[in-house]
């Protein structure tokens, strides 16, 4: 999607139409139409930009979502090298949130309080006091919430 607005704002319907032509042409004439039409892309490109115009371009990915657009232009070594880093992405979000949840806990406690000697009945009162009330529970069979 991303390649195709950029291909959008820096190129012509009539190179786009060039570009789907070229299959069409004997094996022998592609490559130096290939540079022709590259080298009125890049030409089309100084014109755009040397004329001023304001380049708009849709917000830009983040996160899985960037890295997921990737994927489809990766060889091998490369797409494992992106899992890794979604893998640690993942694990980094992971510790963001068990540190907000510290800290909650530490707020909840602040005169030192420690929430392991409370019992079940005054935990579920303090959720319930913040606002949280829970409404699922984990189904003992597969680990999946189910509604009550």
């Amino acid at each position: 999607m991303e390649t195709e607005i950029f291909e959008s704002i820096f190129s012509s319907g009539r190179l786009q139409m060039m570009k789907l032509l070229l299959p069409h042409l004997p094996a022998d004439k592609r490559g130096n139409f290939a540079i022709w039409i590259r080298l009125q892309e890049f030409l089309y490109t100084l014109r755009f930009v040397k004329e001023g115009h304001v380049i708009e371009m849709p917000p830009p990915l983040e996160g899985d979502a960037l890295l997921n657009s990737m994927l489809p232009y990766c060889d091998d070594r490369q797409r494992d090298q992106l899992q890794k880093l979604k893998q640690t992405l993942h694990q980094m979000d992971q510790m963001k949130e068990a540190m907000e949840m510290m800290q909650l806990m530490q707020e909840l406690f602040p005169e030192g309080r420690n929430a392991e000697n409370l019992d079940l009945s005054e935990m579920m009162n303090l959720f319930s006091s913040q606002g949280y009330n829970p409404s699922h529970k984990e189904n003992e069979n597969n680990g999946n919430l189910d509604d009550e």
